[in-house]
Parts: C-alpha cells; structure tokens; sequence
C-alpha cells in the first residue's frame, strides 16, 4: 500500500469515527444525519465531551494502521477523560460492539442508532471507558492512572505494546507525573513496551495546560531529561498532519523492535531510549470553528459539549448540521444485506478481528489467567520449636512465601512484587535469595539486589507502583503492593477505581474472573512510635471497608503462622482487592497451622485455649499488636479476679457488612454463638473504632460492645505508650471489663473502683517510667503470655 492510499485510508476513518462521536453527544433521531437536523432530534440532556475526541480518533485510527502493517498485539489504553464516544465509535467500527453483543448492537444502522441513544443516557453508555466496553482495562473515571496501568500490562507479555494516549491536562496530575520514571523498571528482554503518545491540545476544562505553553525545544529537553527518545508532531508546521504522525508511529515501533531486538539477542542495554510521541493537535479539532464571536476549536471553550442549545437554537442547531454534514458520512459506508459495509479504504485499516483492540485477549481475564503454585504451607509455618505464646515474625513469614512463591513460578512468570517502600523495611528480604529488584539504569557494583530481570519492582510513588500492580492483574497475573500502613491512604482513590472497575465487571458476559490485587499493610501505627504522629494512620482500612463486601476483604491476621494462611487465600481469591495488616516486630504465635487454617475459614474464633467455658464477659481482638494487649489484659485480669469466666474471640476478617468472612456472615446466629446473648463484649480493634461500629450496628447485641480503637492520639513516644494514649493497652482493657462485670452485677462496687484505680495508678506509674528512662519496662517489653 503506498503512502497516498494509506493516508486517504486514514482520514476517511478518522472523518467517520468523528462524525460518529458527534453524533453520540447530540442526537437521539436521525443519527446519520440523512436529512438536516431538527430541534426534536436533539437529545434533551447533552452530556459529554467533544474536545479530546478528535484526538483519540486520531491515534486510534493510527494504531490500527500500525497493527495491520506489522500483525502485532496491541492494547489502546485512553487517558483523557470522558473521551468515551470516540472510543465507542472505534468499536464500533472494527466490529467489536458487535463481535461481543450482537442483538444489542448489530452492525448496521440499528447498531449505530443504539450506540448514539445510549450515550450518557439513564442506563445507557457511560462518558468514559468502563468494563461494558471491549478492550478496557481502565476505568477511565479519574485522571493520571494510564501511563502506570499501561507499563503494569507489559510487564511479562513480550509481544504486546501499550499505545497509551495521556491528555496534557491529565499529564499534570501527581500520579502521571510520577509513571514517567517506570522506563526504568521494564526490560526490553522478557517485557512488551509501553508507547505514550501526549495529546498537547493545549487546554484543561477552563484554561491552558502547562505543556500547551511549552516550546518545542522545552518539550524535548523534559522528555530527554526523564530518559525518552521524544518525537515531535505538530499539526501547524508544514505538511501533511496524518503523514508525520504516520511517520511517526513507524519510527517509534522500528525504536520498540530495535531495543527488543537487540536485548533479546543478549546485549546489555543500559537505559533503553523508549519514544514518546508529543502530539499538538487542535482541541475539539473539525468541530465548529467559532461561536457568536467566541473561539471554540483550539481553545479550551471546545472541552465538553459546544453549541450546546441546538435544541431550541436555530443557529446553535445550523452550526451542528454543517458541523455533521462536513464529515459526508454518508460517503463512507452502504448498507449490504442489512449490513453496514464502511468503504474500502476504510476497511485496509481494520485488524484482523484477533488483533482489534477491542478484542485484545489479556484485557478479558478467564483463561488468560496463568494459575499460581503455591507454596506449602508446612514447610514454612512455625510448629512445635515455637510454643504458643513465644515470640515470631508475621512478614518475614510472609517474606518466605513469596520467596517459594516466585521459585515455584519461575517459568511462569507470573508473580510480581511492587513495593513504593524499602522492602527491606517491611521485612520481605527473604524475596532476595530467589530474585532480585528490576532496574534497567545503571547499576554499581556496590548496589544490592538489583538485576535487569528482577520480580520486584521498587520506586517510591505509591501511585505508579499500584497503578502498574492494576495494569498487572487485570492482564492475568498476580501481584502484591506492599507499603507503609500511614501512607496506604495516597492510593486509596486509586484503589477506589480498580474496585469500580472489578464490580462493574461482574455483570459482562465476556469478562472472566482475575486474580486479586492484594494489599499488603506493614509497618503499623502501633509501631510508629518512633516516626511520630504523622506515621499513625489506618484510615487506608476505614476507606476500603466501605466498599461492596464480595469486593474487598480485609485480613487482620494475629500471628505469623495465620499471616502465611491469610497470603495463600488472598492469593486464592479472584475479582477481589485483599488487604492484609500484619506488624513487622516480634510478636507473639498463637496459633498453629491447622488452627489457623479453622480460623480463615470463619475469620472469627473463640480461642479455647485462652478461654473458660459460660463466660461472664467477653474479650475480643482484631489486628496483631491489639491482640498481644488483649491477651495480657486476661492474664491480669485473672489474677485479680480469679473466678471470673472469660471468653476471648480473635477476628481476622472484616468485610463492609460485618465481622468475618462472607460464610460467617451469611449464618447471622453465629455471632451470638460467639459473642453469647447477653455478656458484655470489651473489643480491641487495630483501627479507627468507628469502622468496627459501623460493621456491629445492626447486631442486636452491639450495645453489649465497649469497641476500643486508635483515637487519633499520637506522638514520637514509646510502643506501649501508642496503646495507653488510644484506650487499647493492656490496663484499659481490665478497667473497661472490669466495667462490664460491675454492669452485669458479676463483681461489687468496692472490686471495681479498686481494680480501676490500680490500673489508672499502673498507667500513671507507666508514664513516670518512660519519662524517665525513654524506653518501656522490662515487663512491658519482653511480656510472655501464660495460661
């Protein structure tokens, strides 16, 4: 094909995916526009946004060149927002609306007339890119996540490049900004590449971009600065528009071929050069030029819906005819035996149906997933060496799962860790005797643990690293994102959309189940007492708790041998975002393997061995250190009041409808089973006590519940002392159980104003004590637990 035929191809498809897109925004009679338009074929709300889409036309329409010239994978990946109907247009065109729901959208004018009623109306199609739509992976409804999701989805997937469209206004978001520095994490050897194509359009909602006022000198030297190969577009310097993004595009993919190619053949390549294209086209380009005297193409007027009255205003209704009709769309295609058949050059541009966007394979989950082997749980657990109550390490357990975890994977390349924070810190070092921390910059001999082909992906952006673990799994494979608990709370928006996205997608025949993006909380605020206040935060779990319950599970395990139980079956899960919190200090081991195994199924345990039968109050515990608390709390506590009868729950699961997993919940007798009908219940939670509040409330036995919690009470102090400022040490806990039997009648007034004023004089005495010395008492910090 030469040249001329191919650039004739090109903007015919771009003419008729415009024409389309407008169309969408408009109308809901006379969609292809076969005789002038009239008020009444206007939509009574117009929804949308015409700016960005002339651009993603555009590209759109210069992927698919790319993949019919080469017979290569690629997946469209639109950052700009609400850009959805030219996106649909897209789909439309190539076949895939139709391949996925042929009796809603039939290629033909019926399908057509479906798409442009439905968009941006009740029940309809939304303004961006969602789950409904083939070949999404991103939901699309807030800005800066693209870039990051593109370079997760090549990660492992040597044969696919990410074409991602990033908008110059969404380019100034903090998570954008940050996905540039992900060159240095992909290896050109075993991963596919990424190709970011920048619209500068110039204009944001209601001003100019940063990037619009930049020169072509400036835009050069900031790509070249981050470690790119940029390659400039302008559709105002000489010649053709569609001839230079044309050569573009071919420069960029002999760019990707060569760096592939030549680390494939072994050669060491030290900073791959990947291109980016730097595309300035005109936004709300071919619209309507002007508008009673105001500028609407090129200029940030054209960002939604322009001549937005064409339903009462003849003139607004005039400018959108001859807007419509400058696309001659009825040039463009016939109908064949009731079958849309878009014109010929049109149709030397549409893939291979296999090769379509829309109908990329990875972005459907199911059998694309690559299943993961799991580690055995009896060669990692602690046993009988470690005796109930002596001390153990949650994440260097978890540490080692992953270890067998990525040998058992090696060949299935599979498995990735994407840690914003030091790794080390969050004590995963075992990780290292099998793999090593992926970097493609240069490495000194004095660096550790840093390889070209390395498991574990460490920068520190939380919105890049999480981003890339999205891209990862809805791709098909398995990833964790281990973090600091007090910053987990950047990405919660973040995680917000994956968890939109996932549910979405449970209604869509052709999406298959993926694995489950798993969260992992570390360095907890009840060990933060030495970073400060501004470390304390379990907002992260508060937030997540608030979404659909089949959605997200938070696992809270409290020892090391459930910690490794809980990684198995957050692995296990599919369509899901686990998070699990687990303390990095030594703490102490409660349970063996096989009664933590009986826990996770319930996620809520009475512990027999810490518990008397017929109970006259009830001690509960969810989160590690809170747990270590609660337990000394009964030791004491039974030594004041030896006769006393106390039952302790330990709860390691939550969901937003309540304590445990789904099963627990689904049998609602169970929690008087546990909790009795009428005991007093002293609850110590890791996080905010609201969020355990919320989850008790409509249990008729919650006003039995005294729930202790992080109070938001902090400072640069001592680890006990994080607890006495919260309410959830070991003395508050005797004083609010002691409160509860007072309550119950159980004890008398003259036990409880005792044993309340000798754990207020402890608390007090406590204080005196690290005032003085700095540190915890020796029976404070090396307490050991005995029945």
């Amino acid at each position: 094909m030469t040249q001329a035929t191919e650039i004739t191809a090109l903007k015919k498809l771009v003419r008729a995916t415009n024409f389309l897109a407008t169309s969408q925004i408009y109308l809901k009679k006379n969609v292809l526009h076969k005789k002038p338009l009239q008020h009444d074929d206007i939509k009574p709300r117009l929804l949308g946004h015409w700016g960005t889409c002339p651009g993603i036309n555009f590209v759109y329409a210069h992927v698919n060149r790319l993949i019919t010239k080469n017979n290569r994978e690629f997946i469209y990946l639109v950052g700009p927002g609400h850009g959805f109907p030219a996106v649909q247009a897209n789909l439309f065109v190539e076949g895939s609306l139709s391949h996925f729901y042929p009796e809603v959208i039939p290629y033909n004018e019926d399908g057509l007339i479906d798409i442009c009623n439905k968009f941006s109306a009740a029940y309809g199609y939304p303004s961006h890119a969602n789950p409904e739509a083939p070949g999404q992976i991103l939901e699309g409804g807030e800005l800066g996540y693209s870039l990051s999701v593109g370079f997760g989805a090549v990660l492992d997937n040597p044969s696919l490049i990410a074409t991602v469209l990033v908008g110059d206004g969404e380019a100034e978001t903090g998570p954008l900004a940050a996905s540039w520095y992900a060159n240095r994490l992909v290896n050109p050897a075993t991963d596919g590449a990424v190709l970011p194509i920048v619209h500068i359009n110039g204009y944001k909602i209601s001003g100019p971009t940063r990037m619009g006022r930049m020169s072509h000198e400036e835009l050069d030297l900031e790509f070249r600065g981050l470690g790119y190969h940029p390659i400039i577009v302008d559709d105002q310097a000489d010649g053709d528009v569609y001839v230079t993004m044309a050569e573009a595009m071919d420069k960029s993919y002999e760019i990707i071929n060569d760096i592939q190619t030549r680390a494939r053949n072994g050669e060491d390549i030290e900073k791959p050069r990947w291109p980016v294209i730097l595309m300035r086209t005109a936004k709300g380009w071919t619209g309507v030029a002007e508008d009673n005297g105001k500028k609407l193409e090129g200029n940030c007027e054209s960002h939604q819906v322009i001549v937005n009255k064409c339903a009462t205003n003849k003139e607004h209704l005039e400018a959108l005819d001859g807007w419509l009709a400058s696309y001659k769309f009825d040039e463009l295609y016939t109908i064949e035996n009731d079958q849309i058949v878009f014109d010929k050059d049109i149709q030397t541009l549409l893939p291979p149906k296999e090769l379509c966007c829309g109908r990329q394979h990875l972005s459907y989950g199911g059998e694309v997933v690559r299943a993961l082997n799991n580690p055995d749980l009896n060669q990692l657990a602690y046993g009988a060496e470690v005796p109930r109550g002596q001390r153990g390490l949650s994440m260097n357990k978890m540490g080692e799962w992953m270890r067998e975890a990525f040998k058992l994977n090696r060949d299935q390349r599979n498995l990735r860790i994407f840690s914003p924070d030091e790794t080390y810190s969050n004590q995963l070092q075992a990780v290292f005797e099998e793999t090593d921390r992926a970097w493609q910059w240069p490495i000194e001999e004095w660096d550790n643990d840093m390889a070209r082909d390395g498991r574990v992906l460490e920068l520190l952006s939380e919105n890049l690293l999480f981003g890339m673990l999205h891209g990862y799994t809805v791709t098909g494979r398995h990833g964790m994102f281990p973090t600091y608990e007090s910053f987990s709370q950047v990405i919660s928006s973040m995680a917000d959309q994956y968890c939109k996205y996932v549910y979405a997608s449970q209604g869509v025949h052709f999406r298959k189940p993926l694995p489950a993006c798993n969260v992992v909380l570390s360095s907890l605020l009840e060990r933060q007492d030495h970073n400060g206040y501004s470390h304390q935060n379990p907002s992260f779990l508060g937030a997540m708790l608030e979404k659909h319950p089949k959605i997200i599970s938070a696992y809270l395990p409290a020892d090391a041998n459930s910690t490794l139980v809980y990684t198995e079956k957050a692995y296990a899960g599919r369509d899901k975002l686990n998070i699990i919190a687990a303390g990095k200090k030594e703490l102490p081991q409660w349970l063996n393997l096989e009664e933590a195994r009986k826990q996770a199924k319930d996620g809520v345990m009475v512990w027999d061995f810490a518990s008397d039968d017929n109970p006259d109050v009830v001690l509960a515990a969810c989160g590690d250190y809170v747990t270590q608390e609660a337990m000394a709390s009964l030791v004491l506590i039974r030594e004041l009041l030896p006769k006393v009868r106390i039952r302790f729950v330990s709860v390691t699961e939550l969901t937003s409808s309540g304590l445990g997993s789904l099963e627990f919940q689904a049998k609602p007798w169970k929690m008087n089973d546990v909790f009795t009908e009428d005991k007093g219940v002293v609850f110590n939670y890791h996080g905010y006590p609201n969020t355990i509040k919320k989850l008790v409330f409509d249990y008729k036995g919650s006003k039995r519940f005294r729930i202790k919690g992080y109070e938001e009470e902090g400072s640069t102090t001592t680890p006990f002392d994080m607890g006495v400022r919260n309410g959830t040490s070991r003395y508050h806990l005797v004083i609010d159980m002691a409160y509860k039997l007072f309550q119950q009648g159980v004890i008398d007034e003259t036990q409880h104003v005792a044993i309340t004023t000798d754990m207020l004089q402890r608390l007090v005495d406590h204080r005196n004590y690290i005032k003085a010395n700095g540190v915890d008492p020796e029976s404070i910090e090396n307490w050991v637990w005995t029945r």
